[in-house]
Formats: structure tokens, sequence, C-alpha cells
């Protein structure tokens, strides 16, 4: 079932009003500045991930609605460009493509650990971005086939737990969380990295190269929502501090059950629960015109009210649960100025995962 911050988005669409928006709400715009420029022009959204998986179809649902909200009705183009974890997509955005508003990275909240790491492939910095939106804020869950014998997570924790051979997105939750499963509980998990999507990683899975995977419950529910109802797959823990109420299976442990003491928790929260409230977030690059990024934020918050686009979602089990503008960009600058004594805790639990 959909899910809408019913009164939270009426007022944020309210405090766009007769054309205006802004990162901080009530900047106004010159409605017909704009769409002079985006008349006739194409706007391409840049995936960080390959095609068939949830940051694509969420993009290309979004493709379908958000032209009519633009001043001057521009085409929306869908592209992905995928590998690790979105910092590709990112990179590009933030360095390479254009600035003027016509390019909208579709990219991953989670590789935000990566800058905080100082990984030498980040070439941008997240607090600069202009953020516009997040349609949904994501859980992660643990998710294994039939084939390591296992049915819960305690199974696989501690020497003598059965191992099972995991795939991983570098750079993002679908990594990190496997990572500090296997190195904050002691999960014996092979962690195979390299795969650019989930899409990538399920393929593996049917190929008989990984018996599972840490993925969202949001996109789950989209590509693979037959494979829980007939057993195949089983889902042994949910990375949340609270429980998913529309999980198949009843009683998945949440980080606070998977935890032994609050260090464990802050872990598995900061390394996968938090950057996951900005998850499949939606940027343009700094130095984007005010007005243009302005007309986009507030074309973002009328597509997510928009009632095709819904009864679309409602058809494609795709949630709806928007964030827009300063409210993202805010809770990016608060993580990145985590205290430095959890951040060496958090840098070491996830030193092994290259």
């Amino acid at each position: 079932m959909l899910i809408i911050k019913g009164l939270l988005l009426l007022f944020v669409l309210a405090s766009y009003g007769n054309g205006s928006a802004g990162q901080a709400p009530g900047a106004v715009y010159d409605e017909k500045k704009v769409a002079d420029f985006y008349r006739g022009k194409s706007v391409r959204i840049v995936v960080g991930f390959s095609a068939g998986g949830g940051y694509d179809q969420y993009s290309r649902l979004i493709a379908r609605h958000l032209s009519k909200y633009i001043p001057g009705n521009p085409n929306i183009v869908v592209e992905n460009m995928a590998g690790v974890g979105s910092i590709i997509a990112a990179n590009n955005v933030y360095n390479a493509a254009a600035k003027d508003g016509t390019v909208i990275g579709n990219i991953s909240g989670p590789i935000i650990l990566e800058q905080l790491f100082a990984n030498p492939a980040v070439q941008f910095d997240l607090a600069k971005f202009r953020y516009l939106a997040v349609p949904v804020s994501e859980t992660y869950v643990v998710v294994v086939t039939r084939k390591p014998g296992v049915t819960k997570l305690n199974e696989v924790i501690g020497p003598k737990g059965k191992q099972v051979v995991v795939g991983a997105i570098p750079g993002s939750t679908v990594e990190h969380g496997a990572v500090l499963l296997r190195d904050v509980l002691g999960a014996n998990l092979r962690v195979v990295s390299g795969y650019k999507g989930t899409a990538d990683v399920r393929m593996a899975i049917d190929g008989g190269e990984v018996e599972g995977f840490v993925n969202t419950w949001q996109s789950l529910k989209i590509t693979s929502i037959d494979k829980f109802k007939n057993g195949e797959w089983l889902i042994l823990a949910q990375l949340s501090e609270k429980p998913i109420k529309d999980l198949p299976t009843p009683n998945v442990p949440t980080i606070p059950m998977l935890a032994k003491n609050s260090e464990q928790q802050q872990l598995l929260k900061f390394g996968t629960s938090t950057p996951n409230e900005f998850g499949k977030v939606y940027v343009l690059a700094p130095g984007a015109p005010a007005d243009r990024a302005a007309a986009l934020e507030a074309a973002f918050a009328k597509t997510f009210a928009d009632k095709e686009l819904l009864a679309d979602a409602e058809k494609g089990r795709l949630e709806i649960d928007p964030m827009i503008g300063e409210e993202i960009h805010k809770l990016v600058v608060e993580f990145l100025g985590m205290s430095p004594e959890l951040k060496g805790k958090l840098q070491a639990a996830m030193k092994g995962k290259k």
C-alpha cells in the first residue's frame, strides 16, 4: 500500500505556490524565464545503477510524469551509468555533465560513507550537491536462497556458522551491509563484490554464482516478490531499527535484536540504516542556476502528488513517501559531521570490505 506524507507534501506544495520553490522553502523563480529555457530541450536523469533494478524503475516512473510540471515541458530521458555503487554517476554529474539544469543525477545516499572515509574514487562533495527529492526512504534486508541450508541469521554467526556466499555492489549498502554483518556480528559471509546493480546480483543468484545478498525491501517487492511467496528466497534480518510492516516472513530480527551491545547497534545503524533515509536521491550539480533548480524541486514535489503517478506506482508496487529539497541536505550535512570517534569505529569496522 502506498504511504504518502500527505500533510507534509501539501505544505511543501503550498510553499511553492505560484511559481515559488528552492532549497529553502519559499524561494521565487520566474516561471516564464525557466519555461523559455526548457522548451524544446531534453532533461537527462542519470541513474547510477544498471537497468532493471529499483533505482532504474523509480526513475522511469518519475520520467513518465515529471515533464508536465517543469515549465516549458522538456522531454525526459533516463540514462543508466552504472558502477561503484553510483560513484561513477555522481562523479559525472558533479564534474563533467552540463550544469545548466538539464542533467539530474539519481545516486545512492550510502556513497556518503565512501566520501566520509576518503575513498579516492570519490570526486565530489555530497554537501555541495543541490538536492531535489527522495521518493522513499529505504530499508535493507538480508536475503538467502535455500541452497546454503539456513533459515535464521544465527545459523551463520560465529566460527561454526554455515557459510553463505553473497553478491555485492562496491560502495553501496549491498556491500556495506554484508561487510558489517561479517565483521561486526561475526556472520560467516563470503562477500563477492564487483556487480554493477542488483539486477546483476539477481542474475548471479539464478546462475548459482552466489547464494544471497543484502537489498532493499522496497526494490525486492518490485522485482522478486514471487520468490518469497514460493519459498525460494528467505529473509534472515532487516537492517532497520523498526520492523517492516509488510514482510512476508514473521519475526525477522531488526538491528536492536541483532546487536549484542550499543556499539554494534550504532555501527549497524550508521553503516546501513541512516544513509538510506536519503537513499534514492535526485540531485543537481553545484552551480546549477538557482531558478531552474527551484523549478525542478517544485516539479518533483508536484509529481509525487500526481494521481496518475500514484496509480502507476501502486500497480508497480513502488512506495512513494517523499522527502524534498532542504530536508535531504540537512541529513547529508549532519551525517558528514559525524563525531571523529564514531567515524573511526565505523571505518575500522568496514576496513576489510575491499
